[in-house]
């Protein structure tokens, strides 16, 4: 046996689609920040805050997985 579980591969899984997910959440910030540059509606801060909020959530639970699994 060379020691790779199944569960290890699922773990490995898990920690690349939430890097991938956090590459997501950067993209959202930087198309936030053109369409905020682009269209104002008054709402930009909240749209902004709202899109960091989220960055920083997608690196949270990527910290917290990494560190349970």
């Amino acid at each position: 046996m060379i020691g790779i579980s199944v569960l290890l591969i699922g773990k490995v899984f898990a920690l690349v689609a939430l890097g991938i997910y956090i590459v997501f959440a950067l993209v959202v910030v930087k198309q936030v920040g053109l369409m905020t540059k682009t269209i104002e509606v008054g709402l930009e801060v909240l749209i902004k805050l709202i899109a960091w909020a989220h960055l920083a959530f997608a690196v949270f639970v990527f910290l917290t997985a990494f560190v349970i699994l």
